[in-house]
This record gives C-alpha cells, sequence and structure tokens, in this order.
C-alpha cells in the first residue's frame, strides 16, 4: 500500500489516501472483452490509461480515480441482460415497511418504476437518466423526470418525506453532491435511504468481478463508511441492514470459497484482475464444482451476508 496525498476521497475530500492497487486499462478492456459481458468499453476510457484504487483513512471509502463512470450507451448495452434489472430485489421489500401511505416519496434511478409499484405512496416521483425506463415507468402511470437529483433539489427543498436510491450510489463519481442535494430535497425529520453493494460481503473480494469495477462501480461502500456519512453531515443512523446470500449467488459464493483456496495452494495474490490462464482454469474448474455442492446451503441461518447492504438515516429537524 502506498500514501497518495495528491488524490482526495470523494466522499470526505482528506487526501490521507492509501493507494491499494492500479488496474491497466487494457487488461480491463481485454478481460471486458473475454467475459461472459462480450463488451468493448474502449470508448468509456478513451485517454485512460491506467485507474489507481482508493481507500480512505478517515471515511473508509474505497473509490477508484480517475472516476471512469459509464456511459448512456455502456448501461443500453447492459440492459441486454435480462439480469441486470431484476423487478423482485430484497432492498424493495425491506424498505417499503418504512414508508407510509401519506408520505411524500422521492426515488433517484428509478429505472421501470419496479419500487414504485411496491409502495402506496401518495406522492411519488422517479429521477431517472434513462429515456426508455423513463418511458417505461410513465406508461406505468409514475411520475418520472429526466434530471440529475442536484438540479432537482434547487427547486424542491425540503419537499419530500423520503429520498431513496436502490443501486445507484456506487455508480455516481461525486457522492458528495449526490448526497447533499438527496438531503436538501428532504424535510426535517425525513429518511434517507439508500441500498448499495456491500463492501464487507464476498462480493467485494471477487477477482474479474467487472460489475464491481469501472465504469461500473466507481465507489465501494462498507458498513464503515455508510456510518461515517451520518457524522459527516449530521444524521441520525437509524440502521444499516445487510441481506442474507441470495439463491441466485450461492453458486458464486461456493466458487469463491473454492478459488480462494485454489488460490493459496498455487501462491497466487489477491487482485481485481487476472487475466492468466493459471486463474482462468482456477475459476472455471470452481465453478463447475460449485454447481454439486450448491445443496449444501439449504439452511439459511448458516448463510453469509449478501450482495447488498441497506442504510437508512433521518434528517434531523
Amino acid at each position: 500500500m502506498v500514501k497518495e496525498m495528491s488524490i482526495l476521497c470523494p466522499l470526505s475530500g482528506e487526501s490521507d489516501v492509501l493507494l491499494l492497487e492500479k488496474i491497466e486499462a487494457e487488461t480491463l478492456k481485454k478481460v471486458y472483452r473475454q467475459s461472459y459481458l462480450k463488451l468493448d468499453i474502449s470508448s468509456e476510457l478513451e485517454e485512460v490509461r491506467e485507474i489507481g484504487f482508493y481507500h480512505c483513512i478517515k471515511s473508509d471509502l474505497r473509490f477508484f480515480y480517475p472516476a471512469v463512470s459509464g456511459s448512456a450507451q455502456f448501461y443500453e448495452k447492459l440492459q441486454r441482460f435480462d439480469w441486470y434489472y431484476t423487478d423482485d430485489k430484497y432492498e424493495y421489500e425491506y424498505v417499503k415497511n418504512f414508508i407510509k401511505k401519506t408520505d411524500s416519496l422521492l426515488e433517484i434511478g428509478c429505472g421501470s418504476g419496479a419500487f414504485a409499484e411496491k409502495v402506496n405512496a401518495q406522492n411519488y416521483v422517479g429521477l431517472e437518466l434513462s429515456e426508455k425506463a423513463q418511458t417505461m415507468a410513465s406508461q406505468k402511470g409514475f411520475t418520472v423526470i429526466r434530471e440529475f437529483v442536484e438540479k432537482h433539489a434547487a427547486l424542491n427543498t425540503g419537499h419530500y418525506d423520503v429520498v431513496c436510491a436502490f443501486q445507484v450510489l456506487e455508480h455516481v463519481a461525486n457522492v458528495h453532491s449526490f448526497i447533499r442535494a438527496s438531503l436538501q430535497c428532504l424535510k426535517p425529520g425525513g429518511l434517507l435511504i439508500y441500498s448499495v453493494p456491500s463492501a464487507d460481503s464476498f462480493y467485494a473480494l471477487l477477482t474479474n468481478n467487472l460489475l464491481n469495477l469501472p465504469p461500473h462501480h466507481v465507489t465501494w461502500w462498507s458498513d464503515k463508511s455508510l456510518a461515517y456519512v451520518a457524522d459527516f453531515l449530521d444524521l441520525e443512523l437509524i440502521s444499516i441492514h445487510h441481506e442474507k446470500l441470495a439463491p441466485l449467488h450461492k453458486k458464486g459464493y461456493l466458487a469463491y470459497i473454492l478459488v480462494q483456496r485454489l488460490k493459496k495452494l498455487f501462491g497466487i495474490r489477491e487482485r481485481l484482475l487476472d487475466d492468466s490462464i493459471l486463474y482462468r482454469l482456477i475459476s472455471k474448474c470452481s465453478t463447475l464444482m460449485s454447481r454439486f455442492l450448491e445443496p449444501s446451503l439449504q439452511d439459511d441461518r448458516t448463510l453469509p451476508d449478501g450482495h447488498s447492504v441497506i442504510v437508512i438515516y433521518q434528517k434531523k429537524g
């Protein structure tokens, strides 16, 4: 680990950050092309030659710099996969219990309106940058606006009882501005709710986990970094809640366990990207073996924490 005093954390603004790893842009492009995604991300990286992965000592946020966020075209390509946008998410069921019928609700990055269909808030507004998703949500009868939350906040200060964003924050380069604008939209006493992939789960430790790397994700959120937000912005931290390992991630979790053991056996060091032939063989063998071991994870009481964590803050009055 190397200290990098010229790089600032996008959350704390502090320069006390550690360089954990460097990713070569050419390697990232290669792994994207060879993966199940089969995507060419050359236009996303443009002139970027390498991306640093950093850890802020104060906030515990892990982030990539430069923060290469995916374009609209990049996300349109991902939407071709049926699994990319799912209507049934654990966080939807958990969060809807915190929303009353009389609440005024803002959802940032609402997609096609899957969460809006599950809640009974009388005053619902969604923000969505995708024209296709906005059209789909509008056809369901929901009010959806194509604009950034910063612009929306300027005209809707203190308007909402609840502001939420599911699997959005990790895609945002300027997280400080995003969170500030979310809070600006809230009434005093209102709830701010985010769900993000957990940097404390096995998901964050996977090698070649492309959807947890740029240009898809630009920040990683641990429980400590989520708690830091409350201290930093003087919010009441209501809860930090982890989902358990979801059925669709069981094989991935078992494959990860097997990969870790084989890495240790062959003396392979941990890194975010590995395009070596040896790692590809280990990964393939572990994936095949995980199919036979999946029945061993039937007892929900023994399951580890899964992909996502949900944080609920309250804006002080």
